[in-house]
């Protein structure tokens, strides 16, 4: 399955499950206007009133008709009246099955007062969230949710079509940034609104600065030179790619390349998908999603320490009490990350001083007891306090909790070798596998990149959960993260 249907059905999914959460508001609602209505209290739940089975069995029922009458809705080009009509549709026939069926079962399930509030709430819930999902989606268009990077290799028939499809599909974040061909008399061509940018010798320039995810070759392989080395070169960096199929692409992924192909088929055009990364979109959408929550309640409960060293950071040196740096996430996208400040102000400046006294190997700059180093910085390092303010890059979607560290702009630009860049093919992490495996003690930047690369290629949820368990003990050591 490729990044778009991945997408999508992860999309499908959130969007059932939203539904479900709104079926069960309205069945509380519901028991709170029934016995508001028999001068009861609001608070109680009465089995009498509304039995928990009556809840399986509408879940059941409403799953069942959402699928039947929306398998085709897109919320964006469906008229309003229509998206009104289908769920009124499904809240009566709902509603009128679920009584049918209690008096088939001869059982007291609920009062019919109870399933009539829950009717109509129901449908006012589920009309008032399609509505707020028609104008939200129609509102980002053009940016998309979780927005992917697209970069289109071919410019004819197949590429029309394809490009056509993502086009029809903006709001689920697929941005087709540009668009290459080996055939140079093609640049400057429209192919279904978009123009040819370039030829494949723009083609890793193109990766790098337009910060590509996917790249989909359509087009046949033959016309492009070297092909070899660039499949090696995206096998390198992490980048997924994708191929229209025909046979000489069978031909080629059987002789030359390592990466077990998946081969799917979208909107009739069947696909052959390289996947870099193992993990799935959905299973990393969940990742994310646990992974906010859980920033959202670190935050909470560590927020007088936030305060408390903020205020130290304040009195105790001059200058702010937050500091920002550049740094490369996924895909080579720039964010800055924020942490408390730890060092003087012009730490950055003395960097080359104190260049003889790096400890790391490679394009990283550390040093254990770091010269430029405030008082209270010491021990924010120490227990890795300083830390704290990533909790809000989780939130805003540039990291995750746990990931490869996110390396200085200027540290990435030093890199001298491709496979480098692949550390950057998942969302970089407040903490890692790099930071509980001694991070102090790993001197060699390529052993540091190679505990990367393990934790991309066998990324797992029980991988970080037991990550997350050693960070609690790195932190709680003393060691420093």
């Amino acid at each position: 399955m490729n990044i778009v249907q991945q997408k999508i059905q992860t999309f499908r999914i959130t969007d059932r499950i939203i539904d479900l959460i709104l079926l069960f508001v309205s069945a509380r609602l519901a028991i709170i206007a029934e016995r508001v209505l028999h001068s009861k209290s609001w608070h109680a739940l009465d089995p009498q009133s509304f039995h928990f089975s009556a809840l399986l069995i509408i879940f059941t029922i409403w799953i069942i008709l959402i699928h039947l009458l929306e398998s085709d809705l897109i919320y964006r080009r469906t008229p309003i009246w229509n998206i009104i009509k289908t769920t009124a549709i499904i809240s009566f026939i709902g509603v009128t099955t679920t009584i049918t069926l209690d008096f088939l079962l001869k059982t007291d399930l609920f009062k019919r007062s109870t399933i009539g509030f829950f009717g109509l709430i129901s449908f006012l819930l589920l009309l008032l969230k399609r509505g707020g999902m028609k104008y939200f989606l129609s509102s980002i268009r053009e940016e998309g949710f979780d927005p992917k990077n697209i970069l289109i290799i071919g410019s004819h028939k197949r590429a029309e079509r394809i490009i056509h499809e993502f086009g029809e599909h903006r709001e689920y974040g697929l941005r087709i940034r540009s668009i290459l061909d080996p055939d140079t008399s093609r640049i400057g061509q429209a192919v279904d609104g978009m123009v040819v940018t370039g030829d494949m010798s723009n083609f890793r320039e193109t990766l790098k600065d337009l910060e590509i995810d996917e790249v989909f070759f359509a087009i046949d392989l033959t016309m492009i030179e070297d092909i070899h080395n660039i499949f090696n070169y995206l096998d390198n960096i992490g980048v997924n790619y994708h191929m229209m199929i025909n046979e000489s692409v069978h031909t080629y992924s059987d002789k030359n390349l390592n990466i077990q192909p998946i081969s799917s088929n979208y909107y009739g055009m069947p696909m052959l998908s390289f996947h870099s990364v193992t993990a799935s979109h959905f299973k990393l959408y969940i990742k994310n999603g646990i992974e906010k929550a859980f920033a959202v309640l670190l935050i909470i409960f560590s927020f007088p320490i936030l305060l408390l060293f903020g205020l130290l950071v304040y009195f105790t040196s001059k200058g702010p009490i937050f500091f920002k740096q550049e740094r490369v996430g996924l895909h080579g996208r720039k964010f800055y990350q924020y942490k408390l400040r730890s060092m003087i102000v012009d730490a950055e400046e003395l960097k080359e001083k104190y260049t003889h006294l790096n400890e790391q190997s490679g394009p990283v700059f550390k040093i254990k007891n770091d010269p430029r180093l405030t008082k209270i910085g010491k021990i924010m390092r120490k227990y890795s306090i300083d830390e704290l303010p990533q909790l809000f890059n989780i939130l805003l979607g540039s990291m995750t909790l746990i990931g490869p560290r996110p390396l200085p702009v200027s540290e990435v630009k030093e890199f001298n070798e491709d496979f480098l860049h692949r550390r950057h093919s998942m969302k970089p992490g407040v903490t890692g596998l790099w930071q509980v495996t001694g991070r102090n003690n790993i001197k060699d930047f390529n052993k540091w990149v190679k505990l990367d690369l393990e934790y991309i290629d066998n990324w797992s949820f029980m991988m970080d959960f037991r990550i997350a368990v050693k960070t609690v003990s790195t932190v709680l050591s003393g060691t420093g993260m």
